[in-house]
């Protein structure tokens, strides 16, 4: 699922690359300013919902850490987007870094293997559950 939604963020990177080229114009003072405050808005519902989950306590993850791991990925996220970097903060969950780096498939040029789980023994469908 990581590995998707990373592939859906970048083509979204993409897509905005290419409007600001097309339409440099677009991208003033006004629109960073609320790409800003939207990505702020964002790491805060995520910090709740974060909170929410942790709030039982997850060995190696704190809020604090969650904070600044999302900091870390807006900042990611605006250099993406051509824009000055706002938390200048390091990943606190390095881990996270290795998620990324799976190797891609694409669904329509060759045989997804990454989600299929092997079965042994015998399968049959008219099983009583």
């Amino acid at each position: 699922m990581f590995r998707d939604e990373s592939c859906h963020m970048e083509f979204a990177f993409e897509c905005v690359r290419t409007v600001r080229e097309e339409e440099p114009d677009l991208f003033d003072d006004e629109m960073q300013q609320q790409v800003y405050a939207m990505l702020e808005e964002a790491i805060e519902c995520e910090l709740q919902f974060a909170e929410d989950v942790l709030s039982g306590g997850v060995a190696g993850i704190s809020t604090r850490d969650m904070r600044q791991y999302l900091q870390h990925c807006a900042d990611h996220h605006f250099a993406k987007l051509g824009m000055e970097r706002r938390y200048h903060v390091r990943n606190p969950l390095p881990f996270m870094e290795l998620q990324d780096v799976q190797e891609l498939t694409n669904f329509f040029e060759r045989r997804v293997s990454a989600y299929q789980l092997g079965v042994q023994g015998e399968v049959g469908f008219d099983h009583a559950f």
